[in-house]
């Protein structure tokens, strides 16, 4: 059977890519010691597939047909499709895992989720910009599962917890001897195109990587309205949620976290038992 050798979740700043002469060398030094802190721990665990846990932008997804759980089951995916990402459109292709894919489709099913089935979609900087570091080499296999953080009505946080549950088990009872790492991608605090951009929260970024890292209950009682007080783009904390529900018990440690570049700019990752 697959196991799960790391799980982690790190924002996905497309400014990085984009417009990397906003942060001073001091800041890009904390940003590379994170995400060689993650690459290491990827590396280290011997991953052959990893599993990314994001929402979409509505650059590669129609808003108006836009699913509250996704599964891509193509077998490539080819990106970025933004023409601003600070990467050439489209100069991108990723191997995608579609039996993993069906694996977790199967599983949801059985554990009551309405999955969506998508079988083909561009790539954009929710999937792309952590993998910018963390596998240049773009030279995993990889799985993309879209969580909708954008597009109210939202699912729960601990709804999303309990798709992150259900990805987990269906990463388990998968056949093979894969090597699976979980990726979650997105927030922590800030907003995207309303009066309040700009706007950081530390108090509430400090306060949820305490309760992501304890891997607690207490987690999955985060409302709609606390994610609304602290910017539009916090929901995206949702991907990580799912990330600790598919280690369910395992505790975290934070990588860094700084609030810069309009966001609670933060990494982490679980410590896992080693896999044999």
């Amino acid at each position: 059977m697959a196991q799960i050798v790391a799980a982690m979740a790190s924002v996905h700043v497309p400014l990085l890519t984009s417009a990397p002469h906003m942060l001073d060398q001091a800041a890009w030094d904390k940003v590379h010691q994170g995400f060689n802190s993650l690459r290491e721990t990827l590396t280290a665990s011997g991953a052959d597939t990893l599993v990314v846990i994001s929402d979409e932008h509505f650059n590669a997804l129609d808003p108006r047909r836009y699913p509250t759980f996704g599964v891509v089951t193509a077998e490539t995916g080819v990106g970025p499709v933004e023409n601003w990402l600070g990467m050439p459109c489209n100069s991108i292709k990723v191997n995608f895992v579609p039996e993993l894919a069906e694996a977790v489709l199967r599983e949801g099913a059985q554990q009551g989720f309405d999955l969506t089935r998508i079988s083909e979609a561009g790539l954009e900087h929710g999937f792309l910009t952590v993998l910018h570091f963390l596998t240049p080499k773009w030279d995993l296999s990889y799985l993309w599962l879209i969580q909708n953080c954008v597009l109210p009505p939202l699912p729960s946080v601990k709804r999303c917890y309990e798709f992150g549950r259900m990805v987990g088990d269906a990463i388990r009872k998968w056949g093979g001897s894969r090597r699976v790492a979980i990726l979650g991608t997105g927030g922590l605090s800030h907003a995207v195109g309303t009066p309040d951009m700009g706007k950081i929260d530390p108090e509430f970024d400090k306060k949820f990587l305490k309760r992501l890292c304890a891997n607690s209950p207490t987690l999955r009682k985060i409302t709609d309205a606390e994610l609304d007080a602290v910017g539009n783009g916090t929901h995206e904390i949702r991907n990580w949620v799912a990330v600790a529900g598919a280690v369910e018990g395992a505790k975290g440690e934070v990588i860094m976290y700084e609030p810069m570049m309009a966001v609670g700019f933060g990494m982490m990752r679980f410590q896992l038992p080693e896999a044999a």
